[in-house]
């Protein structure tokens, strides 16, 4: 799989450590070694799943993951308020822009954000000035 060092992250997972990595690393199974080099199998082309409404009517819908009409992604198995409520002053120091998203505990039991989704305002995905939910890059 061949990624650039341009390459936008989706979402970030949070390592027991502290450390950030953005999505297209963990779900295309370059890292960690818990998926053996192996593309998460709820993955889409090496990337996390796209948000989407939390509908009671879907078979998957928990109220682990929000309520009804907040944005989730489908592979998050539950969601765990702010970044920022887990962090309370400890370290690691994440980024500013991190602390206010919303934090999820996907099905491979990882920790993530979703840059644009904010814990404040579920219901509602952030686009920045190129009309992306997110204006993260990696390099």
């Amino acid at each position: 799989m061949n990624h650039n060092n341009n390459q936008q992250a989706k979402a970030f997972f949070i390592s027991p450590v502290g450390f950030l990595y953005p999505d297209y690393l963990v779900c295309s199974g370059i890292i960690p070694s818990e998926l053996n080099g192996k593309p998460c199998p709820f993955s889409q082309a090496g990337h996390i799943p796209e948000p989407a409404r939390l509908n009671p009517e879907d078979s998957t819908y928990s109220n682990d993951k929000g309520h009804a009409g907040d944005f989730c992604p489908p592979c998050a198995k539950q969601q765990l308020s702010s970044l920022g409520h887990w962090q309370n002053g400890a370290q690691p120091d994440f980024p500013q822009e991190l602390l206010q998203l919303r934090l999820f505990k996907c099905r491979q039991w990882f920790w993530l954000v979703v840059p644009g989704l904010k814990d404040a305002e579920p219901q509602k995905m952030s686009m920045n000035g190129n009309g992306n939910q997110n204006g993260l890059t990696t390099k």
